[in-house]
């Protein structure tokens, strides 16, 4: 695996428990960091790899040559095309076996990569023309997330005490672009009283705080009708956000990953819309496992009607909030051992196919 976010990050909560589930003696895994950051995840998952190779200063070649002299059969890439990605690593084709998973919901573009990993809801049939790899699907979800641990319950629905529903996203607010600012403030406008809170590294800069409320006003939703907060150092308190919320709302065409799985297990349900490719259909995978699908809008209109029709009954909304964390639970999204068999499966099949000079999916 390489990676530069072995550690406190989205795809970190995604390895953990998958890591700690792997049948070690028929998958072996080796590590290769691309960067130096290190935490209390980075302590708990490196024990599950025989190797841990660090490719810091290493030119690609170099690197790549290190990663061949290892002889692997499967190279897995977790970044995809973000921060401090190492792809050109991968294009010197140092494993037989190339895949991308769970870094960026995308094709790569190389023909090098030979797999992108995913699922029935995210890559359809009808998808498989956007990549430049061949689609390998995994039975249920192409994610698996670690539950927090860390002791903080759901709390009861907030719009009880406080007398008006409360939507949220905790996006990067990057992500929040004119037409789903457009659908948000129509949601406001049709369920009266309601706010919506907004967390963001980027609300942190005044310059975006004040360009954030100007962007509402001028769709006319006021500022008092609005949350704004920057994000918060540490995730407890950034979970504990969740229990001052009523409702999810998810940005399009880049819908959230980690923070709707979050709000998931804070018992807040995510309105999001049914998307048209990879990284837009995530969000539609994430609710069809955890049993949700009746919260994914499947054009922008019926995305509001979905966000009114669920705020006007709050004690069916008070009920689901109470269940949805064991709903979660019980779902693909969260059972790691179910998970690692599938993933051990994908794995050795890939290898398979390789080895009987068919590689295809």
């Amino acid at each position: 695996m390489v990676s530069a976010d072995f550690h406190s990050h989205p795809v970190g909560f995604f390895l953990e428990a998958l890591i700690a589930q792997l049948d070690h003696t028929r998958v072996e895994l080796f590590a290769y960091p691309i960067s130096t950051t290190a935490d209390e995840l980075t302590a708990r998952i490196k024990p599950g790899f025989r190797s841990w190779r660090p490719l810091t200063g290493l030119s690609d070649q170099a690197a790549a040559q290190l990663i061949h002299a290892d002889h692997l059969h499967v190279l897995i890439d977790l970044s995809g095309h973000t921060a401090h990605n190492r792809l050109p690593i991968f294009a010197w084709k140092p494993a037989p076996v190339q895949i991308s998973w769970i870094g960026l919901p995308a094709t790569t573009g190389m023909p090098q990569m030979d797999y992108v990993v995913g699922d029935p809801y995210a890559i359809p049939a009808s998808d498989e023309a956007h990549f430049s790899e061949r689609v390998w699907r995994l039975p249920d979800t192409y994610l698996c997330f670690t539950p927090p641990a860390l002791p903080i319950d759901v709390g009861a629905l907030p719009a009880r005490s406080s007398g008006f529903v409360t939507f949220a996203s905790f996006n990067n607010l990057t992500k929040m672009n004119t037409r789903t600012l457009a659908v948000w403030a129509r949601v406001l406008k049709e369920v009266a009283g309601s706010r919506l809170h907004l967390k963001s590294k980027q609300l942190r800069s005044r310059t975006a705080f004040a360009r954030t409320l100007a962007s509402f006003a001028a769709a006319g939703i006021e500022g008092e009708r609005l949350i704004l907060e920057a994000d918060v150092p540490l995730r407890m308190d950034h979970l504990a956000t969740y229990r001052r919320v009523d409702i999810a709302l998810d940005p399009f065409p880049y819908p959230g990953v980690t923070t709707s799985v979050e709000a998931l297990w804070m018992g807040v349900p995510v309105v999001t819309l049914r998307g048209n490719r990879f990284l837009s259909r995530t969000a539609q995978s994430i609710a069809c496992n955890v049993g949700l699908s009746d919260w994914i809008g499947v054009d922008e209109d019926d995305y509001i009607e979905t966000a009114v029709r669920h705020a006007a009954d709050l004690d069916t909304l008070a009920e689901l909030r109470s269940s949805l964390r064991e709903q979660l639970t019980q779902s693909p999204l969260i059972d790691a051992q179910r998970f690692a068999r599938q993933l051990e499966h994908a794995l050795w099949q890939m290898w398979a196919r390789y080895a009987q000079g068919t590689n295809a999916a």
